[in-house]
C-alpha cells in the first residue's frame, strides 16, 4: 500500500510511527512517502523546533509530555529544568525519524521528499499527490507559515515590519535603537523579547492581560488533590451543560485552593472560570501568578482554576470533541475555552520572570496594552516606533490560502457546523472522503485541544493508522494475534468452525473449555514417516508418545495402523494395554520409574527405556524375582562435545561395560536415545553413536534390533512462512525496547516453540538417514524407532471456550475473559504463536485488540500472550477456537485448581467422549 504524510512536525512524525507501528503489528506492507516544506529537522513550522531555533525559545509544557517510539524527550535526565529548549524537542524528533527508518518493518519503506503540496486531487480508490496516485493521505501540517491576517501583508507606511516572528532571523533587523510595536502579549511575544534586539517593546493585545504563570501541584499537594480532580473528570464526562460545566471546575479549584492553603473564595475561583476577574493591572497579575506559582506567596484563585482546568483537560477533550461541543453551549463554549487557555496553558516561571523583569527595567512596556482593537499604525505613532512585530500565530481551523484552505474551498473538505474547524471523522478521515485525512490545529473547534505535542490527549492519529494499516492486510477481517500468525487449515476443523451451532452445542453439553480432537489427519502423518524411512532402506516403526495427548483415540490410531505407543506413566501403560496395544508395540520411556510401573511393564512385555545402570539393575533383579525376561532398550546420553548435555541416559561407555554380560533375566533389544531439539544433524550424530554402543553390545553377546530415537519430529503450525519471519522481527524489535509491547506485560516470548521451521516430517527424516546413516542401519539388520507425539497430533485437535465477559483492566487494557484456564492450553513454553478463530453468536461490534483472560483467580491468568484482534468486536457467549492443539497444548499442563473440573475430550465428527472421560 502507498501512503502519503504532507508534514514531517510533531504530528507528521507521530502518524509515520503510529502507522509502521501498527504495519509491523499487523503484517502489513506500506510505502511511505513524507512530503515537507523543508528538509529534516527543519520539518515542523518555522522556528518552531529547528536547529536554527535560537536557545532561549523553550518548550512551553514540560519535557515529561513530549514523547515518541525512541522514548521521552529527556530519557537521560540531561536537559536543564522542566521546560527545556525547542532545539532539543527538534533533536529528538530528528532523531526519531532516524530511529523509524532504522526500524521498519519488513516490506514497508519511508521517504523523504522535501516539496510544497499546496492541493491534492481525491479520486476513486486514492488521493493525487503532487501526480502520483497513493492509496491514503493524511494532511498533517500544523501551524500555518502564513495567513491573510498576517502583518506580512499590512501596508504600514514608513515601518519595518517584522512578520511573521518566526522564524527568529525575521526579527534579525530589528536594532539596538528601534521602539517595536508587538501586535500580541502571549507566547509568541515572549519569544520575540527575548530575541530580538529592540530599545523597547510596547504589546497590543485584545484582552490588556498577559498569560498566567504555570504552576503544578506536587508532593503531598498532589497526592491530596488527585481524588478531587478524578471526580471532577469523570463528572465532566457527565456533565450536561456549560453551566454544570463551570461547577465541576470551581468545585475541584475551591478543593485545590483549600489543599495548598492559597487565599480567596469561590466566588473568586468563579469569576476566573467566567473571565471575569480582571484587576485591569497586567503587571501584578502577572507578577502575583509568578510568585505564588513559586511558592513566595499563598495561591491565588487564578493558580487553583488552572491545575484544575489543566488536570481535568483530558476529561474535557472527550466531553467536548466530535459534537459534545454544541450540547455545552457551542460559540459559548468556545468563548470559555479562549479565556481558559490565557490562565491554563500559559508560560513557565522562568519565561514569565524574564518578561517582568524586562518590565521592571522599562524594555517592556504596558501602557498600549490593552489597546489591540486599535489601529497600528497610529499607536506606532503614540510611541514614535520604528518597527512593527507581528507576535498573533495564524488562528486554528481552515486557513486560507494553505492546502486545507484550498481543499475546502474546491469543495473537498467542508466546516464543521458554525465553526471554522475542517470536518472529520474520529479517524481524521474528511467528511465526504474516503482515503483523505486530516490532524492536527485544521480540526481544532471540532476536536479539542488537538494541536499539543501530548500524545495521550487524543486517538485520531491512533485511529488512522489502525484504519490504514488494516486495510493493507491480506485479510483485514480475520480475527488474529499481534502480529497476525495465520495456523495452517485442516477440512474438518474449518468446517466444525464455519458452523456456531454446532460449536455452541458441543460446549452446551460438554462444558467450557471442550477439547474437540479428530484421528483422522494422523494416519498420514504416521505413513508419511514410515515411507520417508523406506525410501531410505530402512524399516521404520513409529510409537506415538501418548503424554501429547491422553484422548485415547490416538493410541487406538497408533494400534490400528500397525504402530505403537510410547508411554511414560503407569496410568498411561495400563491404559494402553486395556485398548490391547501389544505390549512388544509398546515402549516405556518414563523419566521415573516405581518399581510397580517396572514390574507392570515386565509382566507385559513392553520394552522398557533404562535411564540409567542403577534403573537396568533394578530391572534385571524385579524380572529375576518374578521369573519373567524383561525388555530393555538402554538409553544413551550423546556425547556432550557434539550437541547439548542431556539428563537422560548414560554415556556410551558406562553401557558398553555395565553390559559386557548378557544376562538371562533381560534380554537388551535395542537402544534408545531422548534429545531435545529438532535438527536433523543432532539426530545422525545421534545414530553413530548409538550405532557405536549397538556394535558393542552386540560384540558383548547381545541381540538388539533396533534404535529408538524418540521424538522431537518437527512440524509446522502456520501457513505462511513470511508471518513467522515477521513476527520474529516484531518480538525483536520488542524486546529492544522501541515497538510497541503486543505481549502482556511486554514479556518477550524468549521460549517458544518454532512455529515455522523447514524441513518436516518425512524431508526431515530423510536428512536424519542420508550420508550414511540408512546404510549403517541396514548393515546391522536395525529398525528405527520414532517417538513423535506433537508431529502426529498435527491437525487433530480444537479447544473451544465461551466468552465470558469483555471488560478492560484499571489502566484501560482491554480484556476478554474466557472460560477456561491458562493450563488449558500451555506447555513448557511462553506461549501458543497461532492466531485463534472467533465463533460469533451475536452481530458484528466494534473492532478490538484485547489480551484474553482465564479462570483462575491470579493477575496473570492469561490464555495467550499475544494481545488479539477482533475487526467486528467479540461479545459474552460467542466462541474462541483455539486450533490444533492436540499437541501436549491441551493436557501436559493441564490443572483442576480452584476445583474447576478438567476439560472434557470429544471426538469428533461422533461428538461423543473420548473413552479418558468415560471411565
Amino acid at each position: 500500500m502507498k501512503v502519503a504524510i504532507i508534514g514531517a512536525g510533531p504530528r507528521g512524525l507521530w502518524a509515520a510511527e503510529a502507522l509502521m507501528e501498527r504495519a509491523r503489528q499487523r503484517g502489513a506492507g506500506i510505502s511511505l512517502t513524507v512530503f515537507n516544506d523543508r528538509p529534516l529537522p527543519e520539518a515542523s513550522a518555522p522556528g518552531a523546533f529547528g536547529a536554527s531555533v535560537p536557545d532561549a525559545w523553550i518548550l512551553n509544557a514540560p519535557k515529561s509530555i513530549m514523547e515518541t517510539r525512541l522514548g521521552p524527550l529527556d530519557a537521560d535526565d540531561k536537559l536543564a529544568g522542566e521546560f527545556p529548549g525547542r532545539r532539543h524537542a527538534g533533536e529528538h524528533m530528528l532523531a526519531s525519524w532516524r530511529a523509524l527508518e532504522e526500524h521498519l518493518p519488513p516490506r514497508c519503506s519511508v521517504t523523504h521528499r522535501v516539496e510544497h503540496v499546496d492541493t491534492v486531487e481525491p479520486n476513486e480508490g486514492g488521493v493525487d499527490v503532487l501526480g502520483e496516485r497513493f492509496d491514503e493521505v493524511l494532511i498533517a501540517t500544523g501551524h500555518a507559515h502564513d495567513w491573510p491576517g498576517s502583518l506580512a501583508h499590512r501596508d504600514l507606511a514608513g515601518l519595518k515590519v517584522g512578520a511573521p516572528a518566526y522564524p527568529a532571523t525575521n526579527l534579525d533587523a530589528v536594532g539596538t535603537d528601534d521602539v517595536a510595536l508587538v501586535r500580541g502579549a502571549a507566547l509568541t511575544f515572549i519569544d520575540v523579547v527575548k530575541y530580538a534586539d529592540a530599545k523597547v517593546f510596547y504589546p497590543v493585545t485584545r484582552t490588556g492581560r498577559f498569560m498566567e504563570t504555570k504552576a503544578y501541584l506536587d508532593g503531598e499537594a498532589k497526592r491530596r488533590a488527585k481524588p478531587h480532580i478524578g471526580a471532577a473528570s469523570r463528572a465532566i464526562l457527565r456533565c450536561r451543560d456549560l453551566d454544570e460545566l463551570r461547577a465541576i471546575l470551581v468545585s475541584c479549584a475551591t478543593e485545590i485552593l483549600g489543599i495548598v492553603g492559597g487565599e480567596g473564595s469561590a466566588d473568586d475561583i468563579r469569576a476566573v472560570f467566567a473571565g471575569k476577574d480582571f484587576t485591569g493591572d497586567a503587571v501584578a497579575e502577572l507578577r502575583a501568578s509568578l510568585d505564588a506559582s513559586r511558592g513566595e506567596r499563598p495561591w491565588t484563585p487564578v493558580l487553583a482554576a488552572q491545575v484544575a482546568f489543566r488536570e481535568t483537560y483530558d476529561a474535557l477533550i472527550e466531553r467536548a470533541s466530535f459534537g459534545g461541543r454544541e450540547t455545552l453551549g457551542g460559540r459559548d463554549f468556545d468563548g470559555f475555552t479562549r479565556t481558559m487557555e490565557r490562565v491554563a496553558f500559559g508560560p513557565p516561571p522562568e519565561s514569565a520572570e524574564l518578561l517582568l523583569q524586562m518590565i521592571d527595567a522599562g524594555r517592556v512596556r504596558t501602557d498600549l496594552i490593552a489597546r489591540g482593537e486599535e489601529d497600528l499604525q497610529e499607536l506606532a505613532g503614540e510611541v514614535g516606533a520604528t518597527v512593527v512585530i507581528d507576535a498573533v500565530l495564524a488562528p486554528p481551523g481552515v486557513v486560507e490560502g494553505t492546502l486545507v484552505g484550498n481543499l475546502v474551498e474546491a469543495g473537498v473538505g467542508q466546516r464543521y457546523a458554525d465553526t471554522n474547524a475542517l470536518h472529520v471523522t474520529p479517524d481524521g478521515t474528511l467528511v465526504g472522503q474516503e482515503h483523505l485525512a486530516a490532524a492536527g490545529r485544521m480540526n481544532e473547534g471540532l476536536i479539542l485541544g488537538h494541536d499539543t505535542l501530548k500524545r495521550t490527549e487524543h486517538d485520531v492519529i491512533d485511529r488512522w493508522a489502525g484504519r490504514v494499516s488494516a486495510s493493507a492486510m491480506q485479510e483485514p477481517d480475520r480475527v488474529h494475534g499481534l502480529p497476525p500468525l495465520e495456523p495452517k487449515r485442516f477440512d474438518w476443523s474449518e468446517e466444525l468452525l464455519a458452523d456456531p451451532e454446532a460449536c455452541h452445542s458441543l460446549i452446551e453439553q460438554y462444558g467450557s473449555p471442550v477439547n474437540v480432537v479428530h484421528p483422522g489427519p494422523m494416519q498420514a502423518s504416521i505413513d508419511e514417516l514410515v515411507e520417508a524411512g523406506r525410501r531410505a532402506g530402512v524399516e521404520t516403526k513409529v510409537f506415538y508418545a501418548r503424554k501429547a495427548n491422553k484422548a485415547l483415540v490416538f493410541a487406538d490410531t497408533a494400534r490400528d495402523t500397525g504402530n505403537g505407543v510410547d508411554v511414560a506413566s503407569e496410568n498411561e501403560l495400563r491404559q494402553v494395554l486395556s485398548h490391547n496395544v501389544p505390549g512388544d508395540r509398546i515402549i516405556l520411556s518414563a523419566a521415573i520409574k516405581p518399581d510397580r510401573l517396572l514390574q507392570l511393564a515386565i509382566d507385559n512385555g513392553v520394552v522398557i527405556s533404562a535411564d540409567n545402570r542403577a534403573e537396568y539393575d533394578r530391572i534385571r533383579t524385579l524380572a529375576e524375582t518374578s521369573g519373567a525376561t524383561a525388555r530393555v532398550a538402554p538409553r544413551l546420553a550423546p556425547d556432550p562435545d557434539t550437541m547439548p548435555p542431556t539428563r537422560f541416559g548414560e554415556r556410551l561407555g558406562d553401557w558398553a561395560g555395565h553390559l559386557r554380560e548378557p544376562s538371562s533375566s533381560v534380554s537388551v533389544v535395542g537402544v534408545h536415545a531422548h534429545l531435545h531439539g529438532y535438527a536433523a544433524a543432532d539426530r545422525s550424530a545421534a545414530l553413530r553413536e548409538c550405532m557405536q554402543l549397538i556394535d558393542a553390545l552386540t560384540a558383548a553377546g547381545h541381540t538388539p534390533e533396533f534404535i529408538d530415537i524418540g521424538g522431537g519430529v518437527p512440524m509446522r503450525y502456520l501457513a505462511h512462512e513470511q508471518q513467522w519471519e515477521d513476527y520474529q522481527d516484531a518480538i525483536a524489535t520488542q524486546r529492544a525496547g522501541y515497538a510497541e509491547a503486543f505481549t502482556w506485560k511486554a514479556d518477550p516470548l524468549t521460549n517458544t516453540y518454532p512455529y515455522w521451521q523447514e524441513p518436516t516430517r518425512g524431508e526431515w527424516l530423510g536428512q536424519v538417514l542420508a550420508d550414511g546413516i540408512g546404510e549403517g542401519l541396514r548393515e546391522r539388520g536395525l529398525r528405527l524407532h520414532l517417538e513423535p507425539g506433537r508431529s502426529l497430533l498435527d491437525g487433530c485437535g480444537v479447544i473451544l471456550a465461551r466468552v465470558a465477559f469483555v471488560k478492560t483492566r484499571s489502566d484501560g487494557v482491554p480484556l476478554v475473559g474466557l472460560e477456561m484456564n491458562r493450563t488449558q492450553c500451555r506447555t513448557t513454553s511462553d506461549d501458543y504463536l497461532t492466531d485463534p478463530v472467533l465463533v460469533k453468536r451475536h452481530p458484528d461490534g466494534e473492532p478490538l485488540e484485547a489480551f484474553l483472560v482465564g479462570a483462575y483467580c491470579i493477575e496473570d491468568e492469561v490464555i495467550l500472550r499475544r494481545k488479539i484482534r477482533f475487526p467486528a468486536g467479540v461479545a459474552p457467549g460467542d466462541i474462541v477456537a483455539i486450533p490444533n492443539a492436540a499437541g501436549y497444548f491441551m493436557h501436559i499442563l493441564e490443572s483442576a485448581s480452584h476445583q474447576i473440573p478438567l476439560a472434557k475430550n470429544v471426538v469428533w465428527p461422533d461428538a461423543e467422549l473420548d473413552s479418558i472421560d468415560r471411565g
